[in-house]
Protein backbone atom coordinates (compact mmCIF):
# COMPACT_ATOMS: atom_id res chain seq x y z
CA UNK A 1 0.00 0.00 0.00
CA UNK A 2 1.37 3.41 -0.89
CA UNK A 3 0.59 6.60 0.90
CA UNK A 4 0.35 10.03 -0.68
CA UNK A 5 1.48 13.11 1.18
CA UNK A 6 0.19 16.21 -0.59
CA UNK A 7 1.84 19.43 0.52
CA UNK A 8 0.49 22.66 -1.01
CA UNK A 9 2.14 25.99 -0.39
CA UNK A 10 -0.60 28.53 0.14
CA UNK A 11 1.33 31.64 1.05
CA UNK A 12 4.74 33.22 0.97
CA UNK A 13 4.72 33.21 4.78
CA UNK A 14 4.52 29.42 4.91
CA UNK A 15 7.03 29.20 2.11
CA UNK A 16 9.60 31.23 4.03
CA UNK A 17 9.16 29.65 7.44
CA UNK A 18 8.45 26.05 6.64
CA UNK A 19 10.67 25.66 3.59
CA UNK A 20 10.00 24.21 0.22
CA UNK A 21 7.51 21.35 0.33
CA UNK A 22 7.51 19.18 -2.76
CA UNK A 23 4.15 18.59 -4.40
CA UNK A 24 3.03 15.00 -4.77
CA UNK A 25 4.00 13.34 -8.00
CA UNK A 26 1.99 10.80 -9.90
CA UNK A 27 4.18 8.04 -8.46
CA UNK A 28 2.78 8.72 -4.96
CA UNK A 29 6.19 8.91 -3.31
CA UNK A 30 6.98 10.78 -0.11
CA UNK A 31 10.08 12.60 -1.30
CA UNK A 32 9.42 15.59 0.99
CA UNK A 33 9.40 13.71 4.30
CA UNK A 34 12.21 12.99 6.73
CA UNK A 35 12.46 9.49 8.13
CA UNK A 36 10.73 8.77 11.42
CA UNK A 37 13.34 6.20 12.49
CA UNK A 38 16.94 7.42 12.25
CA UNK A 39 18.87 4.81 14.15
CA UNK A 40 22.28 3.56 15.20
CA UNK A 41 23.09 0.09 16.48
CA UNK A 42 25.82 0.61 19.10
CA UNK A 43 25.91 -2.88 20.61
CA UNK A 44 29.73 -2.89 20.79
CA UNK A 45 29.75 0.35 22.78
CA UNK A 46 29.85 -1.16 26.28
CA UNK A 47 32.85 -3.29 25.38
CA UNK A 48 34.59 -0.33 23.74
CA UNK A 49 34.02 1.92 26.71
CA UNK A 50 35.40 -0.71 29.07
CA UNK A 51 38.46 -0.86 26.80
CA UNK A 52 39.03 2.88 27.20
CA UNK A 53 37.90 4.00 23.75
CA UNK A 54 37.25 7.74 23.52
CA UNK A 55 35.53 9.73 20.79
CA UNK A 56 36.19 13.23 19.52
CA UNK A 57 34.25 15.94 17.74
CA UNK A 58 35.95 19.08 16.42
CA UNK A 59 39.15 17.99 18.14
CA UNK A 60 37.60 17.71 21.59
CA UNK A 61 36.64 14.61 23.55
CA UNK A 62 32.89 14.06 23.32
CA UNK A 63 30.27 11.63 24.57
CA UNK A 64 29.09 9.18 21.93
CA UNK A 65 25.43 9.92 22.65
CA UNK A 66 26.03 13.65 22.07
CA UNK A 67 27.73 12.92 18.75
CA UNK A 68 24.86 10.69 17.67
CA UNK A 69 22.39 13.45 18.48
CA UNK A 70 24.48 15.80 16.37
CA UNK A 71 24.21 13.24 13.56
CA UNK A 72 20.41 13.33 13.73
CA UNK A 73 20.03 9.89 15.31
CA UNK A 74 16.85 9.44 17.37
CA UNK A 75 16.82 5.65 17.92
CA UNK A 76 19.40 3.36 19.50
CA UNK A 77 19.41 -0.35 18.62
CA UNK A 78 20.99 -2.92 20.95
CA UNK A 79 21.39 -6.67 20.52
CA UNK A 80 20.79 -9.09 23.37
CA UNK A 81 22.31 -12.55 23.67
CA UNK A 82 20.97 -15.15 26.08
CA UNK A 83 24.13 -16.35 27.87
CA UNK A 84 27.20 -15.23 25.89
CA UNK A 85 30.41 -17.01 26.87
CA UNK A 86 32.35 -13.75 27.17
CA UNK A 87 29.56 -11.80 28.84
CA UNK A 88 29.29 -9.13 26.16
CA UNK A 89 25.73 -8.24 25.10
CA UNK A 90 24.22 -10.07 28.05
CA UNK A 91 21.15 -8.76 29.86
CA UNK A 92 23.00 -6.73 32.51
CA UNK A 93 25.35 -4.97 30.09
CA UNK A 94 22.63 -4.33 27.52
CA UNK A 95 20.40 -2.74 30.15
CA UNK A 96 23.32 -0.56 31.25
CA UNK A 97 23.64 0.98 27.78
CA UNK A 98 19.86 1.08 27.29
CA UNK A 99 19.39 3.19 30.42
CA UNK A 100 21.95 5.71 29.24
CA UNK A 101 20.34 5.87 25.83
CA UNK A 102 16.93 6.52 27.35
CA UNK A 103 18.27 9.17 29.73
CA UNK A 104 19.92 10.85 26.74
CA UNK A 105 16.54 11.10 25.02
CA UNK A 106 16.77 8.28 22.47
CA UNK A 107 14.11 5.70 21.73
CA UNK A 108 15.20 2.08 22.07
CA UNK A 109 15.00 -0.87 19.68
CA UNK A 110 15.90 -4.12 21.47
CA UNK A 111 17.15 -6.88 19.17
CA UNK A 112 16.62 -10.22 20.95
CA UNK A 113 18.71 -12.88 19.18
CA UNK A 114 17.37 -15.90 21.13
CA UNK A 115 20.89 -17.32 21.00
CA UNK A 116 24.12 -17.16 23.00
CA UNK A 117 25.94 -15.57 20.07
CA UNK A 118 25.36 -14.28 16.56
CA UNK A 119 22.04 -15.17 14.96
CA UNK A 120 21.83 -14.65 11.20
CA UNK A 121 20.70 -16.58 8.09
CA UNK A 122 23.61 -19.03 8.43
CA UNK A 123 23.35 -19.65 12.17
CA UNK A 124 20.42 -19.65 14.58
CA UNK A 125 21.77 -21.80 17.39
CA UNK A 126 19.71 -22.57 20.46
CA UNK A 127 20.96 -21.12 23.74
CA UNK A 128 23.00 -23.85 25.44
CA UNK A 129 20.53 -23.91 28.31
CA UNK A 130 17.75 -24.93 25.93
CA UNK A 131 19.58 -27.54 23.82
CA UNK A 132 17.93 -30.57 25.44
CA UNK A 133 14.42 -29.13 25.50
CA UNK A 134 11.50 -30.70 23.67
CA UNK A 135 9.59 -28.47 21.26
CA UNK A 136 6.85 -27.81 23.80
CA UNK A 137 9.31 -26.94 26.53
CA UNK A 138 11.24 -24.71 24.12
CA UNK A 139 8.04 -22.89 23.29
CA UNK A 140 7.44 -22.27 27.00
CA UNK A 141 11.04 -21.12 27.44
CA UNK A 142 10.70 -18.58 24.62
CA UNK A 143 7.64 -17.11 26.29
CA UNK A 144 9.04 -16.95 29.82
CA UNK A 145 12.44 -15.67 28.66
CA UNK A 146 10.91 -12.89 26.56
CA UNK A 147 8.72 -11.82 29.46
CA UNK A 148 11.64 -11.90 31.91
CA UNK A 149 13.79 -9.77 29.60
CA UNK A 150 11.11 -7.11 29.25
CA UNK A 151 10.45 -7.23 32.99
CA UNK A 152 14.14 -6.57 33.68
CA UNK A 153 14.16 -3.61 31.29
CA UNK A 154 10.98 -2.28 32.86
CA UNK A 155 12.41 -2.52 36.37
CA UNK A 156 15.47 -0.60 35.15
CA UNK A 157 13.14 2.09 33.77
CA UNK A 158 14.26 1.58 30.17
CA UNK A 159 11.45 -0.40 28.56
CA UNK A 160 12.11 -0.70 24.80
CA UNK A 161 10.00 1.28 22.38
CA UNK A 162 10.37 -1.51 19.83
CA UNK A 163 11.43 -5.15 20.07
CA UNK A 164 12.89 -7.42 17.40
CA UNK A 165 11.84 -11.01 18.02
CA UNK A 166 14.85 -12.61 16.37
CA UNK A 167 17.68 -11.35 14.19
CA UNK A 168 17.83 -11.93 10.42
CA UNK A 169 15.43 -14.85 10.68
CA UNK A 170 14.91 -15.46 6.95
CA UNK A 171 15.73 -19.16 7.45
CA UNK A 172 13.99 -19.47 10.79
CA UNK A 173 15.24 -19.27 14.37
CA UNK A 174 16.07 -21.56 17.29
CA UNK A 175 17.43 -24.35 15.11
CA UNK A 176 16.82 -27.19 14.56
CA UNK A 177 13.21 -26.88 15.77
CA UNK A 178 12.58 -23.48 14.22
CA UNK A 179 14.46 -23.94 10.95
CA UNK A 180 12.41 -23.47 7.78
CA UNK A 181 12.29 -26.90 6.21
CA UNK A 182 13.07 -27.85 2.65
CA UNK A 183 10.02 -27.09 0.57
CA UNK A 184 9.13 -24.05 2.68
CA UNK A 185 7.39 -25.67 5.66
CA UNK A 186 7.73 -23.07 8.39
CA UNK A 187 4.95 -24.11 10.78
CA UNK A 188 7.26 -24.89 13.72
CA UNK A 189 9.24 -21.71 13.15
CA UNK A 190 6.11 -19.59 13.00
CA UNK A 191 4.83 -21.22 16.18
CA UNK A 192 8.00 -20.19 18.04
CA UNK A 193 7.98 -16.73 16.47
CA UNK A 194 4.32 -16.30 17.38
CA UNK A 195 5.09 -17.25 20.97
CA UNK A 196 7.82 -14.59 21.17
CA UNK A 197 5.58 -11.94 19.63
CA UNK A 198 2.67 -12.80 21.93
CA UNK A 199 4.93 -12.53 24.98
CA UNK A 200 5.91 -9.00 23.94
CA UNK A 201 2.30 -8.01 23.25
CA UNK A 202 1.07 -9.40 26.56
CA UNK A 203 3.78 -7.67 28.57
CA UNK A 204 3.49 -4.26 26.94
CA UNK A 205 0.89 -3.76 24.18
CA UNK A 206 2.28 -0.34 23.25
CA UNK A 207 5.74 -1.68 22.31
CA UNK A 208 6.16 -2.01 18.55
CA UNK A 209 7.36 -5.34 17.17
CA UNK A 210 9.76 -5.71 14.25
CA UNK A 211 10.30 -8.85 12.16
CA UNK A 212 13.78 -8.69 10.65
CA UNK A 213 15.28 -10.48 7.64
CA UNK A 214 17.96 -9.49 5.09
CA UNK A 215 17.24 -7.98 1.70
CA UNK A 216 17.61 -10.50 -1.11
CA UNK A 217 18.30 -10.17 -4.83
CA UNK A 218 15.23 -12.40 -5.17
CA UNK A 219 12.66 -9.88 -3.96
CA UNK A 220 9.86 -12.44 -4.16
CA UNK A 221 11.69 -14.51 -1.55
CA UNK A 222 11.35 -11.55 0.84
CA UNK A 223 7.69 -11.08 -0.08
CA UNK A 224 7.07 -14.82 0.43
CA UNK A 225 8.57 -14.67 3.92
CA UNK A 226 6.29 -11.88 5.11
CA UNK A 227 3.36 -13.61 3.40
CA UNK A 228 4.04 -16.59 5.66
CA UNK A 229 4.02 -14.32 8.71
CA UNK A 230 0.64 -13.04 7.55
CA UNK A 231 -0.62 -16.58 6.87
CA UNK A 232 0.25 -17.65 10.42
CA UNK A 233 -1.30 -14.47 11.89
CA UNK A 234 1.92 -13.11 13.40
CA UNK A 235 1.01 -9.82 15.08
CA UNK A 236 3.73 -7.29 14.33
CA UNK A 237 4.14 -3.65 13.31
CA UNK A 238 7.40 -3.10 11.44
CA UNK A 239 9.21 -4.88 8.62
CA UNK A 240 12.95 -4.71 9.22
CA UNK A 241 15.49 -5.38 6.46
CA UNK A 242 19.27 -5.61 6.41
CA UNK A 243 20.92 -4.03 3.38
CA UNK A 244 24.66 -4.20 2.81
CA UNK A 245 25.79 -3.52 -0.75
CA UNK A 246 28.85 -5.70 -0.21
CA UNK A 247 26.64 -8.69 0.66
CA UNK A 248 23.34 -8.19 -1.16
CA UNK A 249 24.61 -6.45 -4.29
CA UNK A 250 25.75 -3.04 -5.44
CA UNK A 251 22.53 -2.19 -7.27
CA UNK A 252 20.65 0.36 -5.15
CA UNK A 253 17.39 -0.52 -6.90
CA UNK A 254 17.23 -3.63 -4.68
CA UNK A 255 16.28 -1.34 -1.80
CA UNK A 256 13.59 0.72 -3.51
CA UNK A 257 12.10 -2.24 -5.37
CA UNK A 258 11.93 -4.32 -2.19
CA UNK A 259 10.34 -1.58 -0.09
CA UNK A 260 7.82 -0.75 -2.82
CA UNK A 261 6.81 -4.39 -3.24
CA UNK A 262 6.39 -4.91 0.49
CA UNK A 263 4.48 -1.65 0.93
CA UNK A 264 1.99 -2.65 -1.75
CA UNK A 265 1.20 -5.96 -0.07
CA UNK A 266 1.52 -5.37 3.67
CA UNK A 267 0.11 -2.59 5.83
CA UNK A 268 3.30 -2.24 7.88
CA UNK A 269 6.01 0.29 8.50
CA UNK A 270 9.28 -0.62 6.77
CA UNK A 271 12.81 0.11 7.96
CA UNK A 272 16.33 -0.73 6.90
CA UNK A 273 17.31 -2.24 10.26
CA UNK A 274 21.00 -2.61 9.38
CA UNK A 275 23.31 -0.96 6.89
CA UNK A 276 26.82 0.47 6.59
CA UNK A 277 29.29 1.73 3.99
CA UNK A 278 33.00 2.58 4.06
CA UNK A 279 34.62 6.00 4.32
CA UNK A 280 37.98 4.47 3.30
CA UNK A 281 39.43 1.18 2.05
CA UNK A 282 42.49 1.57 4.27
CA UNK A 283 42.94 -0.21 7.59
CA UNK A 284 44.24 0.66 11.04
CA UNK A 285 44.82 -2.74 12.66
CA UNK A 286 45.57 -6.37 11.79
CA UNK A 287 41.92 -7.43 11.71
CA UNK A 288 40.57 -8.24 8.25
CA UNK A 289 37.94 -5.65 7.35
CA UNK A 290 34.57 -6.65 5.93
CA UNK A 291 35.07 -4.20 3.08
CA UNK A 292 38.40 -3.53 1.41
CA UNK A 293 37.92 -3.86 -2.35
CA UNK A 294 36.74 -1.41 -5.00
CA UNK A 295 34.37 -4.02 -6.44
CA UNK A 296 32.44 -4.01 -3.16
CA UNK A 297 31.46 -0.38 -3.72
CA UNK A 298 28.44 1.10 -5.48
CA UNK A 299 29.31 3.02 -8.64
CA UNK A 300 29.30 6.74 -7.86
CA UNK A 301 29.75 6.21 -4.12
CA UNK A 302 33.51 6.17 -3.42
CA UNK A 303 35.04 5.03 -0.15
CA UNK A 304 35.46 8.53 1.23
CA UNK A 305 33.81 10.75 3.80
CA UNK A 306 31.78 12.35 1.00
CA UNK A 307 30.95 8.96 -0.51
CA UNK A 308 29.73 7.61 2.82
CA UNK A 309 27.49 10.64 3.34
CA UNK A 310 26.20 10.35 -0.22
CA UNK A 311 25.40 6.68 0.42
CA UNK A 312 23.40 7.50 3.55
CA UNK A 313 21.55 10.29 1.77
CA UNK A 314 20.66 8.10 -1.21
CA UNK A 315 19.61 5.16 0.93
CA UNK A 316 17.35 7.37 3.04
CA UNK A 317 15.90 9.00 -0.07
CA UNK A 318 15.11 5.65 -1.66
CA UNK A 319 13.57 4.25 1.52
CA UNK A 320 11.46 7.35 2.08
CA UNK A 321 10.31 7.75 -1.53
CA UNK A 322 9.34 4.07 -1.67
CA UNK A 323 7.12 4.33 1.40
CA UNK A 324 9.58 3.29 4.10
CA UNK A 325 9.99 4.86 7.51
CA UNK A 326 13.56 4.46 8.71
CA UNK A 327 17.22 3.53 8.47
CA UNK A 328 19.52 2.14 11.18
CA UNK A 329 23.32 2.28 10.71
CA UNK A 330 25.12 -0.74 12.12
CA UNK A 331 27.88 0.05 14.65
CA UNK A 332 28.85 3.58 13.51
CA UNK A 333 31.15 3.78 16.54
CA UNK A 334 33.00 0.44 16.12
CA UNK A 335 36.47 1.97 15.83
CA UNK A 336 39.61 -0.07 16.33
CA UNK A 337 41.66 0.00 19.54
CA UNK A 338 44.58 -2.08 20.91
CA UNK A 339 42.23 -4.28 22.93
CA UNK A 340 39.38 -4.19 20.41
CA UNK A 341 40.52 -4.73 16.80
CA UNK A 342 37.59 -4.03 14.52
CA UNK A 343 36.64 -5.43 11.12
CA UNK A 344 34.20 -2.50 10.91
CA UNK A 345 36.76 0.26 11.47
CA UNK A 346 36.29 1.76 7.99
CA UNK A 347 32.49 1.50 8.13
CA UNK A 348 32.18 3.80 11.14
CA UNK A 349 31.42 7.52 11.34
CA UNK A 350 34.89 8.17 12.81
CA UNK A 351 38.37 8.39 11.32
CA UNK A 352 41.33 6.37 12.60
CA UNK A 353 41.91 8.97 15.32
CA UNK A 354 38.31 8.50 16.51
CA UNK A 355 37.38 11.95 15.22
CA UNK A 356 33.74 12.29 14.14
CA UNK A 357 33.53 12.61 10.35
CA UNK A 358 30.38 14.71 10.42
CA UNK A 359 28.16 12.04 8.85
CA UNK A 360 24.52 12.82 9.54
CA UNK A 361 20.93 12.07 8.66
CA UNK A 362 19.78 14.90 6.39
CA UNK A 363 16.59 16.81 7.17
CA UNK A 364 15.44 16.54 3.56
CA UNK A 365 16.36 14.74 0.35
Amino acid sequence: MQYTVCMKIKSAFIFLFLGILSACKSSDVRSDSILEYRGADISYFYRQEQSGVQFYSNGKEAELFDILKEAGVNWIRLRLWHTPSNGWNNLEKTISVARRAKVSGFKLLLDIHYSDSWADPSSQSLPAEWETYSFDRLNEAVSSYTESVLSAFSQADCIPDMVQTGNEISNGMLWPYGKIKEGGDCSDFMALLGTAVTAVRNFCPSVKIMLHIPCDKDIQRVVWWYSQAEKYCIDYDVIGLSYYSFFTGTDFSIVSDTVQNLKKQFDKEICIAETSYPWTLDWNDNENNLVGLEEQLILGFPASREGQQRYLNELCRRVCSSGGSGVFWWEPQAVSSPSFPSSLENLTWFDFNNEYLGIEFQSSF
